[in-house]
């Protein structure tokens, strides 16, 4: 059974949103089951812990420096806190996983997971997997048209000064350079101080946005790729759509997902596409992400897509493109070596409209990446298998 894109993005953005771990966000999750079911998927919830949003993060990790700042005059043991909470930002703000997001308060959310399967091919079967995750993000000052292009740049800043905060931490235990350190330790304070409030201030001010680009869109497209690819009736290939909760928390539904199955999957037999945020834009074939550390896309499923929007097919409808600014889920599958294609659609600017913004809904999508994101998803998986075919 086919669900139109239409219907899948008006029903998912009807609700006012879909946070982490709230009911609206459980309500997504069973409108998705649903709908897997309707297609004809065997579906399943697979549940995991995590806090509701990144506010919680960011708190415990500025917290952490903070307060270790502060009793530097009463103990030299605090530059510890100061180092340890440093350490779980620049791992958790790199897209590693940190231990900071088992942090209280945790709440149960799920991942939504639909399959199909039984087309014959034996031990040489394929697999594809579809991604998109369904949560929506807080809304965030630091997303604004403005702030957005010189996200990286700030959070860069961030991480750098947290290590400088531990280094003269630790040498104004040992006296050095009194009373000049004790002042830069103040400064350090207060600007560690107003970023969280500033990083947080739009969800408490606003809450969650709509989601409509962020990422019902992907949502739908990953779908309407499952029922091309089911209806083509590929041989040896199974199908699974997994829609993830917590993406906006840090990846994290992503993450449980990738560690619990990984073991499950042959890497020359398995290909993942990634869709997030299509509905403004170009669509964009990810090729580079990460805030320190470059993550990069080099493995099949993105060389064939960069071939296809070559074609007469794709050259004016997809691009190759960069981003920065925070990540994907296909961040887990890429440091585990899977080969995982990325998807989102871009502006001119290189940025992603009204993202994390209130005014992120369904009257301000644009369908069009959506319909360049299916037909290049099920031209990369069809060229996959006959690449597999020829060897």
């Amino acid at each position: 059974m086919k669900i139109p894109v239409q219907t899948i993005l008006r029903e998912l953005t009807a609700l006012p949103h879909r946070g982490t771990a709230t009911p609206q966000g459980s309500e997504a999750a069973r409108l998705l089951q649903s709908y897997l079911a309707e297609m004809g998927a065997t579906t399943r919830m697979e549940p995991f812990q995590t806090p509701k949003t990144y506010a919680t993060i960011v708190y415990w990790l500025i917290g952490g420096i903070v307060a270790g700042l502060v009793l530097i005059p009463f103990t030299g043991v605090s530059v510890g806190f100061v180092w340890y909470f440093g350490f779980l930002a620049w791992k958790y703000f790199n897209w590693r996983y940190s231990f900071i997001v088992k942090f209280p308060v945790q709440h149960t959310a799920n991942n939504v997971i639909g399959k199909w399967k039984d087309r014959g091919g034996g031990e040489d079967r394929r697999k594809v997997i579809l991604m998109a995750h369904y949560d929506t993000a807080p809304v965030s000052l630091l997303y604004s048209p403005k702030q957005q292009a010189g996200f990286r740049a700030s959070l860069l800043i961030s991480l750098w000064l947290m290590l400088l905060a531990a280094s003269l931490a630790t040498l104004e235990v040992f006296g050095v350079a009194l009373p000049y350190l004790t002042y830069i330790r103040y400064g350090l304070i207060g600007y560690f101080i107003l970023q969280a409030i500033i990083g947080t201030a739009g969800y408490w001010l606003k809450g969650y946005t709509n989601g409509a680009s962020d990422n019902a869109t992907g949502v739908a497209a990953a779908l309407a790729t499952a029922n091309r690819l089911n209806q083509a009736n590929l041989p040896g290939l199974d199908v699974e759509v997994v829609l993830t909760s917590a993406e906006e928390v840090g990846m994290l539904g992503a993450y449980y997902f990738v560690e619990a199955h990984k073991r499950e999957w042959k890497r020359t037999q398995t290909m993942v596409i990634n869709f997030d945020t299509l509905g403004a834009g170009r669509l964009t074939v990810v090729e580079k992400t990460g805030t320190a550390e470059i993550i990069e896309y080099k493995n099949e499923p993105t060389r064939i897509a960069r071939q296809l929007i070559d074609t007469e097919l794709f050259q004016d409808r997809a691009q190759v493109g960069r981003w920065h600014t925070a990540d994907f889920d296909s961040v887990w599958f890429v440091r585990n070596r899977i080969p995982v294609l990325a998807l989102c659609a871009l502006n001119a600017d290189g940025q992603m409209p009204r993202i994390h913004q209130p005014d992120d809904t369904l009257a301000f999508v644009d369908t069009t990446p959506i319909e360049t994101a299916v037909d290049l998803g099920e031209a990369v998986v069809k060229e996959w298998l006959k690449t597999h075919l020829a060897t």
